[in-house]
């Protein structure tokens, strides 16, 4: 008799959203400060920074409950004017990835867990929606790109709306390896570990010479 695994189901964010999700789907994993933050998306892996470390968490359906519109934008979501293009059920135009709360457009504890429980109840149920919602057209002034150091600099300053955009508008040129979250020096100094060792440099012995 063959199985069905069950879909690992993610959820970010511990705010209102967050923990009426969590009670709604209480077989998910929870991401949520001040354990851990979630700093970067791409599909079917979460990267999350938490304990001094760096790690992937799987999933294979993500609801974002906290205000990071950048997480959304790296998974290929469309967003407009900082808020994630998402139906009635929180669904995203991205299969099996959803939205509620701030990020999703409430602007009251109560809708945005009134939002979760319907994400929540559509993802448990496997609903992703008839069809994937339209992306908005891109805005018809081109930004400029901005270096790693200037974009390093965006990325350290606080969450809002004008950061949000610039930052949009960053991940319009250069696509989505652009992290949502810029990561300590402590927890990327973790992974040294597992890097592979230096090479020794090469010395000309003098025969090529």
């Amino acid at each position: 008799m063959s199985t069905t695994a069950t879909p690992r189901i993610v959820i970010v964010g511990g705010g209102p959203a967050g923990r009426a999700a969590l009670t709604a789907l209480p077989g998910a994993v929870l991401i949520a400060r001040p354990d851990a933050t979630a700093w970067h998306a791409e599909p079917g892996r979460l990267w999350v920074e938490g304990g001094g470390r760096v790690w992937a968490e799987p999933f294979d359906a993500l609801l974002v409950c906290a205000d990071e519109p950048l997480l959304l934008a790296a998974l290929g979501c469309a967003v407009r004017d900082g808020r994630v293009v998402a139906d009635a059920e929180g669904r995203t135009g991205v299969p099996g990835v959803s939205a509620a709360g701030c990020v999703a457009g409430a602007t009251t504890p109560e809708t945005a867990e009134r939002q979760a429980i319907a994400a929540a109840r559509a993802l448990a149920a496997g609903s992703t929606g008839p069809e994937p919602l339209v992306t908005p057209p891109a805005e018809s002034a081109a930004p400029l790109r901005l270096d790693p150091v200037a974009l390093a600099a965006l990325l350290e300053q606080p969450a809002g709306s004008e950061r949000d955009r610039t930052a949009l508008a960053q991940h319009a040129i250069l696509g989505a390896v652009v992290p949502a979250r810029p990561v300590s020096l402590a927890a990327l100094a973790d992974l040294v570990a597992t890097m592979p060792e230096a090479v020794p440099p090469q010395a000309d012995a003098g025969v090529l010479a």
